[in-house]
């Protein structure tokens, strides 16, 4: 497994995928969970402009809510305008730095409370 370290500094633009270069939240997720075995839910195109409270729906059909996030690959929706995701990796979280315009990882402690979830093949405890 490569170090998910690698992707910060990766340039941000919507929609991009990683092949080439660049990449947005959701496919940042989708990477890091191919990276730690995770299997990920269908992707949803919708989810780019739609409500938190779909996107919430959404992940409820393949994760559960927790309430403090500190698993690698747990999922975040970070709140601001665009319901960014971001990932738990190694006590802090990978997330699209909109400053930088790039991945960024801060530790978890530097996060403001946001909705958090766990892949449901997972083990709970401690959630």
């Amino acid at each position: 497994m490569r170090d998910l370290f690698s992707l910060i500094g990766t340039p941000y633009e919507l929609g991009a995928d990683g092949s080439q270069g660049k990449i947005d939240c959701i496919h940042l997720v989708y990477a890091a969970w191919d990276e730690l075995g995770i299997m990920s839910p269908e992707f949803d195109y919708q989810w780019y402009e739609a409500s938190f409270r779909y996107i919430a729906r959404a992940i409820l059909r393949w994760g559960a809510r927790i309430q403090a996030p500190y698993q690698d690959g747990d999922l975040l929706l970070l709140p601001n305008k665009d319901h960014a995701f971001a990932v738990v990796w190694q006590s802090g979280i990978l997330y699209i730095n909109r400053d930088l315009g790039a991945v960024s990882w801060c530790p978890l402690t530097a996060i403001p409370r946001c909705q958090a979830f766990r892949c449901r093949s997972f083990p709970m405890s401690g959630s």
